[in-house]
């Protein structure tokens, strides 16, 4: 895939058995030298490879945790690099999920007003959905994403084998965005992904490319006359208005991805109670979202809670609140008319809707 930016053109390639595929990852690039940014996790699964990988080079490990993309940790990132002596011709590889792709972002297109970098995107989340679209997001204090710039990487590569490796909880968080996706898409775009969702192993089946592929495409679709987030783009934002609040309110105890199935299982139930969505398309949805909601205890968190990192969300513009809401597959609108009453009513009803998905969840667990 190539995606022509307004910052710059970049491209996506997916490649196999990539840590033993150095001289095709890098070829053509004119950097003097590189510098690595390794998620903890990851370093730790693949040591061996990635150590063969970076023969010697310079890198640095960063845990992918959402307190690490704060605002003042990024001194530690600026300083790890500038006391190696990386210039702006120098270029900066990372390998890892969306909070080492943030980070690096922001590191890149900051450092020097913007320097070369390469982006191998670990985790499904990141392969699926944030790898294109240029944006970069630091979290402020408590407050998700409120600062970030527009900076792509300039090549991609997604290494599909890296996925076998995740925990239950992250590859879920991947499969909250292809969900949220292909629902975004249309008719034929929902029936793909319930072919995806009925193979026994997500993660093996030979319809796996196929719906990272679709995802991507169908996000490209949407950002392709909207790179700078200011129209259509907006709707992408499909349950993560509660989602986000969710991430925040739980401290970051529940995963980008899994926050976002929430949300739009939130978003339903209020485009529900509004009658914009009808209820054949509710509960066609709403059996999807069930299978995946997170492990979380959604009412150790008050609506109260979610109302305070709902009035924090970046994408509010009036008095009210915002939320995308859903007509239908492929039938996306921003209200940004939401009461906080209007959210009370809500998180009371979606409570024992979502506490009931995770309950059959469990039974279906133990039945195995």
């Amino acid at each position: 895939m190539k995606i022509e930016s307004r910052v710059k053109s970049y491209t996506c390639e997916v490649v196999t058995d990539l840590l033993g595929r150095k001289e095709e990852i890098f070829a053509g690039q004119t950097s003097p030298r590189k510098f690595y940014f390794i998620d903890g996790n990851f370093f730790r699964v693949y040591e061996d490879g990635l150590r063969r990988f970076i023969d010697g080079e310079d890198f640095l490990i960063i845990e992918a945790d959402e307190n690490n993309k704060a605002y003042l940790k990024l001194a530690d990132y600026y300083s790890a690099l500038i006391e190696r002596g990386f210039t702006r011709n120098d270029c900066l590889v990372t390998f890892g999920g969306g909070v080492l792709q943030d980070i690096s972002g922001f590191i890149a297109s900051t450092l020097y007003r913007g320097i070369p970098w390469i982006f191998i995107p670990t985790t499904l989340l990141a392969q699926a959905d944030s790898c294109i679209g240029s944006k970069t997001s630091i979290n402020f204090g408590q407050n998700k994403n409120l600062i970030g710039t527009f900076y792509p990487p300039d090549r991609i590569f997604i290494d599909l084998a890296f996925t076998r490796t995740l925990s239950r909880a992250d590859f879920h968080s991947g499969l909250g965005e292809i969900i949220k996706f292909h629902l975004l898409s249309d008719k034929a775009g929902y029936e793909r992904l319930t072919r995806y969702l009925s193979a026994d192993d997500l993660r093996a089946t030979d319809l796996f490319p196929g719906i990272v592929e679709s995802t991507l495409a169908v996000k490209k679709s949407y950002f392709d006359a909207d790179e700078f987030d200011t129209g259509r783009r907006n709707l992408l934002n499909y349950g993560h208005c509660f989602g986000h609040a969710l991430e925040s309110a739980s401290q970051f105890a529940v995963s980008h991805g899994e926050a976002v199935i929430a949300g739009m299982g939130f978003a339903n139930c209020a485009a529900r109670k509004r009658g914009i969505m009808d209820q054949a398309v509710y509960e066609s949805m709403e059996a999807i979202f069930a299978r995946f909601y997170p492990r979380f205890d959604l009412g150790s968190v008050s609506a109260e809670q979610i109302i305070a990192y709902m009035k924090r969300d970046k994408k509010r513009t009036g008095k009210d609140l915002t939320m995308i809401m859903v007509r239908d597959m492929g039938d996306a609108e921003k209200y940004q008319d939401v009461t906080e009453d209007e959210v009370r009513a809500v998180y009371e009803a979606f409570l024992p809707v979502y506490e009931q998905g995770c309950r059959n969840q469990q039974e279906a667990t133990a039945d195995v």
